[in-house]
C-alpha cells in the first residue's frame, strides 16, 4: 500500500537567496520530497532582506520572517507565534541554538507535532569569550533542543561521536549532506575562456570567510608563488564577508596574474570548474560535510581537504585526494604542489576512485533514510 504524502515543515535561519552549505542542505530535502510527492515548506529569517516574504522556489513554500533584530550579528530575533503549523506532519530543524530554532521546537511541542533536528556542524571559536559562550549556549539551549527531539540526525560518525561526548542521549542516526549532480552544460566563467588549458588550474569554491580558510589558503599561494611562476593558477570562485579583503589580498599575493577570482559563479560555471580543475582546494576550519566536497568528487576532480569533522578520513578511505592539517600553510602548499603537478595517472586514480565514492551522497539516496526517519517519527 502506498503511504500518504506528508507535509514537512523545514526550518533553518537561512535560506535563498542566502548562499551556504546549510541553506543548500535545506533546499536540495525540500525540492527532492516535493518531487516524490510531499508538501514542504520552510521558515526561515528574512536575513538579508528580500522583496518577497512568501513565495515558492522549486515547488517548496517559503516563508521569509522579518526579525526585530540580529543578535551578536548572527541570531535574528523573530517570533512564529503568528504561523501556522497545525497541517504539519513533521517538524524537521536544521540546527539547535538560533531563536528561530529553539520558538519552533516550542511551537512544535506545544501542538505535540514530531520534531526531528539535524546537527550540520561545530562552530569553532578562537577567543575564550567566544568559547565560554559556545558552551554555555550549548547547555542552555543546543542540548535542549536534542534531547527534546523525536529524532537526531547527524551528518558524519565524526559528530555521533561529538555529541555522545557533549551529553546528547538516545538514537542518533547518521544521514550525510548530498548532492544532485549539475545538470546545466558546464560553460566556462568568462574570465577563464582564453587562458591556457595546458596549464594547471587549481579551483576554490565557496563562501570568501574565516570558516573556509580562505586567508589560509592565500598564504599557502604566497609559498608555492614565492620563487616566481608556480607552473598553474588559482581561480576563487565565491563570495562573502570576505571579498573586499580578497581582492586586495589577491593584488598583493605573489604571481598575482596567475590568480581569477571569479565572484559567484552559475552552475554552468561551477560544473566548468570542477570538470576543468586540476583539483579542489578545500582549507577549511570547520565544516560539517560540504557539497563542493561531494560534487568535486563526483566530477572525478581530486580534493585537497584539512582533516576537519572527520573529512579526512573520508577523502584518505575513498582514495580520491589529499588531506591536510587545518591552519597550515605550508602542508597547504606542499598539497597544491602535489595535486597540480601530479601525473595524469594519479589523477585520473584520484578522480576515479572519488567518483565511486560520491553515489552513496546523491540527494536520492539521502533522502530516502530522512524519509525513514520521518514516517518513523510520525507513526509513533
Amino acid at each position: 500500500m502506498q503511504e500518504r504524502p506528508l507535509h514537512v515543515l523545514l526550518v533553518h535561519v537561512w535560506y535563498w537567496p542566502h548562499v551556504g552549505g546549510g541553506d543548500q542542505h535545506v533546499e536540495q530535502i525540500g525540492m527532492e520530497l516535493v518531487r516524490r510527492g510531499h508538501r514542504v515548506t520552510v521558515w526561515c529569517a528574512d536575513v538579508p532582506a528580500n522583496d518577497e516574504k512568501r513565495f515558492n522556489r522549486g515547488g517548496v513554500d517559503v516563508i521569509r520572517i522579518e526579525p526585530s533584530t540580529v543578535l551578536g550579528g548572527v541570531d535574528p530575533l523573530v517570533s512564529v507565534k503568528d504561523l501556522d503549523m497545525s497541517d504539519v506532519d513533521v517538524v524537521h530543524l536544521h540546527d539547535t541554538l538560533p531563536v528561530l530554532i529553539r520558538r519552533t521546537l516550542a511551537k512544535a511541542r506545544a501542538s505535540g507535532k514530531p520534531i526531528v533536528t539535524t546537527y550540520h556542524n561545530d562552530y569553532v571559536k578562537h577567543t575564550t569569550a567566544g568559547r565560554l559562550l559556545k558552551r554555555l549556549r550549548w547547555r542552555l539551549q543546543g542540548l535542549r533542543t536534542l534531547n527534546s527531539s523525536d529524532a537526531r540526525i547527524v551528518l558524519t560518525p565524526y559528530f555521533e561521536q561529538l555529541l555522545r561526548s557533549k551529553g546528547v542521549n538516545g538514537e542518533l542516526e547518521i544521514i550525510p549532506n548530498g548532492f544532485s549532480p549539475i545538470e546545466e552544460s558546464p560553460q566556462a566563467p568568462p574570465i577563464l575562456a582564453g587562458r591556457d588549458s595546458s596549464r594547471p588550474l587549481l579551483v576554490f569554491v565557496g563562501r570568501l570567510s574565516e570558516q573556509k580558510g580562505i586567508d589560509v589558503m592565500m598564504d599557502a599561494w604566497d609559498i608555492v608563488a614565492s620563487e616566481g611562476d608556480p607552473g598553474y593558477d588559482l581561480a576563487i570562485a565565491g563570495d562573502g564577508e570576505l571579498r573586499t579583503w580578497l581582492t586586495k589580498r589577491c593584488s598583493e599575493a605573489n604571481c598575482a596574474s596567475n590568480i581569477s577570482l571569479l565572484g559567484l559563479v552559475t552552475e554552468s560555471e561551477k560544473r566548468w570548474l570542477f570538470e576543468s580543475g586540476t583539483a579542489v582546494v578545500i582549507p577549511s576550519r570547520f565544516e560539517g560535510l560540504p557539497t563542493v566536497l561531494l560534487e568535486s568528487m563526483y566530477a572525478g576532480t581530486p580534493a585537497i581537504m584539512t582533516d576537519v569533522s572527520g573529512l579526512g578520513s573520508l577523502l584518505i578511505e575513498a582514495g580520491a585526494g589529499i588531506t591536510i592539517p587545518p591552519e597550515d600553510p605550508t602542508s597547504l602548499a606542499s598539497a597544491m604542489d602535489e595535486a597540480a603537478l601530479a601525473n595524469r595517472e594519479k589523477l585520473d586514480d584520484w578522480g576515479a576512485k572519488g567518483t565511486i565514492a560520491s553515489q552513496e551522497y546523491l540527494w536520492s539516496s539521502v533522502v530516502d533514510r530522512v524519509l525513514e526517519v520521518y514516517r518513523k517519527v510520525s507513526s509513533d
